[in-house]
Order: structure tokens, then C-alpha cells, then sequence
């Protein structure tokens, strides 16, 4: 009796085992997307920001302000506390810049440097009178040299550019008429030459530029007198492999 008993108690425990692996089976958080939208390789975990443990009027110890443009000053960038942002209750922000021109305000996101990357983020433009240009930079070697992707809604369109030595030139233009008021996301695929954009998950851009070919920094970006607020930051390294002989 004792052994049929026990018997029972062990097939009784395997169930539940079972069903317990199978529960945790469906309730596990689905695999990070490992796609690079057929650009040349594997895109691997990496890192992303969304500022809520950081104190509000501060930015993180290693984020770094730069400014683009031999008359540019340094813009004021602080965290801000913002119940709409995509993860409240905090976003990164530009909160006051005195540029204009072809200038740019810049936000490095620490010191990692990536060659082959997928950047995102997500905007959400406030204000500016003489341009509303928001975005992202990345293979940055200094101030003066990087690749960036810019929306503004004042003249609907998203744009990427190649600035060097300082001077920009452009490499895509796209015509998208956007809400302003809401956030947007914006999405930028490199590996090898291949540059490929996307806003709010619509491919806009897929071109090469050879200009930039080694790893640099990357970031937050605003135009001129832009003022514009950012959150969930993220950044993946893409792993390209090797022609083949």
C-alpha cells in the first residue's frame, strides 16, 4: 500500500512539474527581435535608457554636451518629468538652446562607441521658430563629423545627412506630415555602407555612404533652435559577417 502510494505521489509531482514548465513556457516575455531589416547581420542585445532613476535637471555622469557650428553654444539638455512620455515619468529634454543657422545640439550617450548599430528613440518635438529638426547621430568621431537622421514638422520631412568637417550634406529626403504633439519613433539601421531609416516602423530610407567607415559615438540630436524631449534610448550592436572567400 505504502509503495502504490507513494507510486501515485511521484506521478502526481511529475504533472505538476510539467505543468508548471509549460506555464512558464507561455508567460515568458517573447525573445528580443533579432532582425536588422535584411541589412547584413544579426542584431544583438544591447543598451537602452529611459531616465526614470535619474534625478530630474540632471543628465547621466557620462552623457556628454557637444554643439556642431563655429558660433554654437552649449544648449542646456536636462532630464524632465513628463507623465506622457513613452515610459514615464521621466524623458530626456533639450529645454533651451540660443543656436540658429546650420548649428546643432548635441547629446552623447556615454562612451560606448558602436560601427555597425541599430539606434532608436522616441521624440517628441516642443518648439522652434526657425527650425524644429529632431533626431539621431551616430558614427560620431568629434562634433564635427557624423552621420544624423532628423524629423522636423515645421517642413514635413525626414532626412539624413552626412556632416563633415562641420558642413552638412544630404545624403535622403522624405516628405511625412506628422502630429507634432505626439511622440514619434525613430529608427536607424547601419551596417557596412548600408543606412537604412525608419519612422514609426515605416521604412523611409535605405541608401550607402562610405564616408564614416570606423565605430564612433552616438546620441541625441536637435537643429538649431530646436527644442525637443526624447525617451527609451536603445542601442544595438549588429554583428555583419565576414564575405566569404
Amino acid at each position: 500500500m505504502k509503495a502504490r502510494r507513494l507510486g501515485w505521489m511521484v506521478c502526481i509531482a511529475a504533472v505538476a512539474i510539467v505543468a508548471t514548465m509549460g506555464l512558464a513556457a507561455t508567460t515568458n516575455p517573447a525573445a528580443p527581435d533579432k532582425t536588422d531589416g535584411g541589412k547584413g547581420g544579426e542584431v544583438q542585445d544591447g543598451m537602452k535608457w529611459n531616465f526614470d532613476d535619474q534625478k530630474a535637471g540632471t543628465i547621466p555622469a557620462e552623457w556628454k554636451v557637444a554643439t556642431t557650428g563655429a558660433k554654437a553654444k552649449p544648449a542646456k539638455w536636462e532630464v524632465v518629468a513628463d507623465a506622457t512620455a513613452p515610459s514615464a515619468p521621466h524623458a530626456m529634454a533639450l529645454t533651451k538652446t540660443e543656436n540658429g543657422g546650420e548649428t546643432y545640439n548635441l547629446l552623447t550617450a556615454g562612451e560606448a562607441k558602436l560601427k555597425n548599430l541599430a539606434l532608436d528613440a522616441k521624440v517628441r518635438v516642443m518648439a522652434g521658430k526657425g527650425n524644429q529638426g529632431s533626431g539621431l547621430f551616430w558614427r560620431e568621431t568629434d562634433p564635427n563629423n557624423f552621420y544624423m537622421a532628423r524629423w522636423t514638422p515645421l517642413s514635413n520631412n525626414f532626412r539624413v545627412y552626412c556632416i563633415k568637417d562641420g558642413k552638412p550634406r544630404r545624403l535622403a529626403n522624405v516628405n511625412i506630415k506628422l502630429d507634432r504633439a505626439k511622440w514619434h519613433t525613430i529608427q536607424i539601421h547601419q551596417a557596412g555602407e548600408q543606412i537604412v531609416a525608419f519612422m514609426d516602423g515605416k521604412k523611409l530610407v535605405d541608401i550607402k555612404d562610405a564616408t564614416f567607415t570606423k565605430a564612433g559615438a552616438f546620441g541625441l540630436l536637435t537643429k538649431a533652435d530646436a527644442v525637443a524631449e526624447f525617451d527609451d534610448i536603445q542601442v544595438r550592436d549588429i554583428l555583419v559577417e565576414s564575405p566569404k572567400p
